[in-house]
C-alpha cells in the first residue's frame, strides 16, 4: 500500500500549510471583530473575555476640566482606570490689605503675604456693589502702585493669591483711599497755617469716601469759605 493511500485511509486531509494559515488568520479577525461590535454596542458582559475586549475598544470619559479660579485636581489612571486624584495646595487669601493716599495721580498698596502664593492679582472697584476690574493679575511682590487713578476719586481694593497656573484664591479684605494732591502735605504743627483750601480738599475727600459707599454727596454749613474765619 502507497503512502498517499495510508493518510487517506487514516482520515487525514491533505495538508496545505499557506491555506490552513490564511483560514486561520481571517477566523481569528472575524471572532474580535464581532465581539467588538457586541460588547460596543450591547451592554456589559459578564464574561472577562468581553469585559477586556471593550476596555480595547472604549476609554473611560475624560474627567471635567475645572473653572480658571478653581485649582484643578490631578487625574492618575491606570490600565484605564482612576486609582487616585492629587489636589494642589489651598490657595490663602491676602491679608492686611492697606491703601494710602499717595496723590491724585498715585495710590499705594501694601498686604502681608499669603502662604503658597505665587503672585498676587491686584483688583479695584469705583464703589460697594460694582464691579472690580482687574489692575493687574501679576504681582512679584506683597506691595502694587496704582498709576491708574483720576484725581478726586475714591477707590475700593481687594487682592488675590494666585499660584504658578493662575489659579486665584477668595479676595482677600477691602480698603479704601481717594487720589487726591493735599496742599502742605506733611502740616507743621504751629508752623503750618490752617487754609480755605486745607478744608476744601479734606471735603473733596469726604464726599469721594461717601460716593463708593453709594451714599449722597454732605452738605456743609459754609458752602463757601471766603472770608470765614477759623
Amino acid at each position: 500500500m502507497s503512502k498517499k493511500k495510508t493518510a487517506r485511509s487514516r482520515g487525514r486531509w491533505p495538508f496545505n500549510p499557506g491555506k490552513n494559515r490564511k483560514w486561520t488568520l481571517i477566523g481569528s479577525v472575524c471572532l474580535i471583530v464581532a465581539l467588538g461590535v457586541v460588547t460596543i454596542a450591547g451592554p456589559w458582559g459578564t464574561a472577562p473575555g468581553l469585559r477586556r475586549v471593550r476596555a480595547l475598544f472604549i476609554s473611560p470619559p475624560p474627567p471635567p476640566i475645572p473653572p480658571p479660579n478653581s485649582p484643578s485636581k490631578e487625574y492618575i489612571y491606570a490600565g484605564g482606570r482612576l486609582i487616585a486624584t492629587e489636589e494642589p495646595n489651598p490657595l490663602v487669601a491676602p491679608t492686611g490689605l492697606i491703601a494710602d493716599t499717595f496723590s491724585g495721580t498715585q495710590i499705594n498698596l501694601t498686604w502681608a503675604a499669603a502662604p503658597n502664593a505665587h503672585h498676587y492679582q491686584v483688583e479695584r472697584a469705583p464703589n460697594l456693589g460694582g464691579t472690580f476690574t482687574v489692575v493687574n493679575s501679576n504681582v512679584a511682590t506683597t506691595s502694587y502702585t496704582d498709576n491708574t487713578v483720576t484725581a478726586v476719586n475714591a477707590y475700593l481694593y481687594r487682592v488675590r493669591s494666585a499660584d504658578s497656573v493662575g489659579n486665584l484664591s477668595a479676595p482677600g479684605n477691602l480698603d479704601v483711599a481717594t487720589a487726591i494732591t493735599f496742599t502742605d502735605i506733611p502740616l507743621t504743627v504751629d508752623t503750618t497755617l490752617i487754609k480755605a483750601q486745607h478744608v476744601t480738599e479734606l471735603r473733596q475727600a469726604v464726599n469721594a469716601v461717601r460716593d463708593t459707599a453709594n451714599l449722597t454727596a454732605a452738605t456743609w454749613t459754609d458752602a463757601t469759605l471766603t472770608n470765614v474765619t477759623v
